[in-house]
């Protein structure tokens, strides 16, 4: 039977569905209690050794490790639903295909945002033994939700594309790696061109956000590029329900 709650707010609940589906997962604590070891030694390595108090060795390694990270978080979103059947079964429920793919997105900034939350310890310490720049700490956690919402709109697109979590994975990893590494292939281009191909990127937009820079042309960015995957998203749920 069709509950209330699921016809009144069928994205949250689908997201709902989703969060607890991930926190069920082995997977999911393995991929935080990596993120939390390895952001944790960068953040308390230099504070130890040089005793610099700063959120930068945590903020400047952070789109690598998402470029994996977050695919692999998302992976299964819609692969897994192809896989087992479940597809066919969340399509007879009153939810238009835009409602599953927010839900579905929701569910992974919800579990991305519990572990930001933890991360949250960093700028606190530094807050306590310090004098930070409060700036710089809202601008960084500003560019991490950005690039986390950018990357999950990828992987939930990459998902969308197969039913196997490991080409979806591999999918999600590549599109991602590509905008973390244009800035590279900018370098190989005359500086004019270079600039324009460096906007596409990820690093300019992020770095930018990391030094405190609110800029509305960064925030743009990643609320585009956002856009773009989860209607891509959506374009390939539409066009897997006419084949």
């Amino acid at each position: 039977m069709i509950s209330m709650k699921t016809r009144r707010h069928p994205a949250l609940t689908l997201a709902r569905k989703e969060w607890a589906t991930l926190f069920n997962s082995p997977a999911t604590y393995v991929i935080f209690v990596f993120f939390l070891l390895v952001s944790g030694w960068l953040f308390a390595s230099p504070l130890f050794q040089f005793n610099q108090s700063a959120l930068d060795t945590f903020l400047r390694p952070i789109p690598i490790l998402f470029t994996f990270m977050i695919p692999a978080l998302t992976m299964r979103s819609f692969a897994e639903e192809y896989r087992s059947g479940t597809m066919e079964y969340l399509a007879t429920l009153p939810m238009e295909d835009h409602q599953i793919v927010l839900g579905k997105y929701l569910g992974a900034m919800g579990l991305i945002g519990a572990l930001l939350i933890l991360t949250l310890i960093y700028p606190i310490l530094l807050l306590i033994i310090g004098q930070p720049d409060p700036g710089q700490i809202v601008g960084g956690y500003v560019a991490v939700i950005g690039l986390a919402s950018f990357f999950s709109a990828i992987g939930l697109w990459a998902s969308a594309l197969t039913r196997n979590q490991v080409v979806a994975f591999i999918i999600g990893f590549a599109v991602c790696f590509s905008f973390f590494s244009i800035d590279w292939i900018a370098n190989m281009f005359p500086s004019v061109v270079g600039v324009w191909i460096q906007t596409l990127g990820i690093q300019a937009h992020y770095e930018a956000l990391t030094r405190g820079v609110l800029d509305s042309r960064d925030l743009l960015y990643w609320a585009s590029g956002t856009i773009f995957f989860l209607a891509a998203s959506l374009a390939v749920i539409h066009s897997r329900r006419w084949r």
